[in-house]
């Protein structure tokens, strides 16, 4: 049986049935943008939620990893949590997949597009399919309130109690991430932590005051946990001085405080 999966991923794709459709709302003809152009922006191991039918109308509803382009026209995804029978029932080439992938950068964004199965290359737990590079796709933008800033500043989660080193990334004026250590935490959604970004680059080192969050998302990677959090209201103001007085240094092509 298919996985089941999120309704969020479900509503982020067109779900056909035997008995009928439904159909997300897709953005409009304006953001329609092409696929290479589109992807080779994607970070890898963003969410792609997607579902692949057969001829004779049976779908495969499932939710995986992006991972990358191939220089013959192909994307690379991760193999989904799926029996070895749904494996060979469903992932033929040449059957159709329909597919977002929602993209971090910015202000967020749903790529929604169309494919084709083309290859599956069995490597166990490893183990990847690829699809043809869409031609077009279609783009919401402006998933978020406010759009991230992409940067890498030193910072301590806790830093009253644990003083754990972290890096501060992607900030915005309403949240951020916050990568450390895989084995230095075991934060959950929910959880109130409390953060002080810091600068050691330069001269004299420059820290902000300690910020309030709520642990939103939390992802993991073979070494680093990835947790994004939410600034709590009495942290917004002093959020906004921070990112208002960034410096951007041309000679390290990095920001600063």
């Amino acid at each position: 049986m298919a996985e089941e999966k999120p309704k969020e991923s479900e509503e982020a794709i067109e779900l056909t049935s035997g008995a009928g459709q439904q159909q997300a709302e897709l953005p409009s003809s304006e953001s329609i943008c092409y696929g290479e152009d589109v992807f080779s922006d994607i970070r890898p191991l963003s969410e792609v939620a997607f579902f692949i039918m057969t001829p004779t109308g049976k779908t495969f509803k499932g939710k995986t990893k992006y991972v990358g382009l191939h220089s013959n026209n192909l994307m690379l995804l991760e193999t989904p949590n799926a029996s070895p029978k749904e494996m060979a029932v469903y992932f033929q080439r040449g059957f159709p997949i329909k597919a977002c992938v929602i993209s971090e950068s910015g202000g967020g964004a749903r790529i929604y597009f169309k494919s084709k199965v083309e290859y599956v290359l069995e490597a166990g737990d490893n183990s990847l399919f690829l699809i043809s590079l869409p031609l077009a796709t279609q783009v919401a933008f402006g998933l978020r309130e406010s759009a991230r800033l992409e940067l890498i500043l030193g910072g301590v989660l806790a830093p009253k109690s644990n003083k754990l080193s972290c890096q501060v990334r992607d900030i915005s004026s309403q949240g951020c991430l916050v990568v450390l250590e895989k084995d230095l935490t075991k934060h959950k959604v929910g959880d109130v932590v409390s953060l002080r970004i810091e600068d050691t680059g330069g001269e004299e080192s420059v820290s902000s005051d300690i910020l309030e969050a709520v642990v939103r998302n939390v992802k993991t990677t073979g070494r680093y946990s990835k947790i994004g959090v939410q600034f709590e209201e009495n942290s917004l103001e002093p959020v906004a001085n921070l990112i208002d007085n960034l410096n951007f240094c041309r000679m390290s092509q990095k920001f600063t405080l």
